[in-house]
This record gives structure tokens, sequence and C-alpha cells, in this order.
């Protein structure tokens, strides 16, 4: 069952599937049309899920739906997952590559490799100030409040935490 994304309850589980690469008008549209068919007729053991997607900084798909209305299960998870990678191929989207970090700079989303983070920081390119995508939230209102955040308040902190000399 179809629900307005904002008329979601805080609560909602969302799952945010990142683009790699920028999403066209046309990708966006084509996105939300099938989502809204697949969102409509969503369930779970035979029950409806009350649920919405939405499409965030022209990268990212994300997908809610309110447990409060109905549980999402292990199956109607994984339909959910099937249906983001058959739009991913049909699009020429990958929305699964975690090798990629997001960060968002003046109002742009750009891409960093995991594997060159460590160089990205000692460039400058990134800093422990640098806006993170921190896609594994769980909420709605997580994703509201906690979504984007400096790199050292996300699992990223690590890569800023320093040791103190002994001396």
């Amino acid at each position: 069952m179809l629900s307005p994304f904002e008329k979601l309850s805080a609560a909602s589980r969302v799952w945010i599937y990142q683009a790699d690469k920028t999403l066209s008008q046309q990708d966006q549209d084509a996105l939300l049309t099938a989502s809204e068919e697949f969102l409509s007729q969503w369930a779970a053991h035979g029950q409806s899920l009350l649920a919405s997607a939405t499409i965030k900084h022209d990268h990212f798909l994300v997908i809610a739906t309110d447990e409060g209305f109905n549980m999402a299960s292990g199956c109607s998870i994984d339909s959910s997952f099937r249906f983001v990678q058959e739009m991913g191929s049909k699009l020429k989207i990958n929305f699964f590559d975690r090798a990629n970090l997001a960060f968002l700079d003046n109002e742009q989303v750009h891409f960093i490799a995991m594997k060159d983070m460590k160089a990205s920081i000692a460039s400058g390119v990134i800093d422990s100030n640098s806006l993170f995508f921190d896609n594994n939230l769980g909420t709605k209102e997580e994703l509201e409040k906690s979504w984007i955040v400096k790199a050292e308040e996300s699992w990223l902190k690590r890569y800023f935490q320093t040791s103190k000399s002994v001396l």
C-alpha cells in the first residue's frame, strides 16, 4: 500500500540504495514509477506493507515501510532487493557497490573508493569535518537526522583517530 514518503512515521524502516552515477531525471522518473508499482503490491505473508520510495540528492533511492502497520518479512525484503537489482540492470545503474563512499561537498555528491580513503585524507581531499552519507541507517528518523554527518561522527572516525605519545 503506497503512502507519501513524508507521511510515513519516523520509526519506518528504510533501505538506502546508492547509485554509482548521477540519476538523470529520466532515470528518477522510471525508478519512482516502477517503485510505486512494486510497492503498491508489496506484501509480507499476504499482508500489505505501508511503503514509499523517494530519490535523494540525485544518487540515492530510499525505500521505506512503516512496520507499525505491518512488519516486513525476510521474503518481502528479498523481493525489494530483487526489484532494485532488476531496475539497476534495466537502467544500467549499480545500486550495490559498497566499495564507494559518498560525500557531500558544496551540495554535490562525490565518491571516494574505500581503497583510496587513506590517501584522500593524507592529501586533504577528505578531513574529519567532511560531510559523509552514512547509509548504515535503519529508520526514517535516522535518515532525517543522522544520514549526512561529519566523517568523524560516523564509522569513518577510525581514520581520524590519532594515538597519543607516551613521551
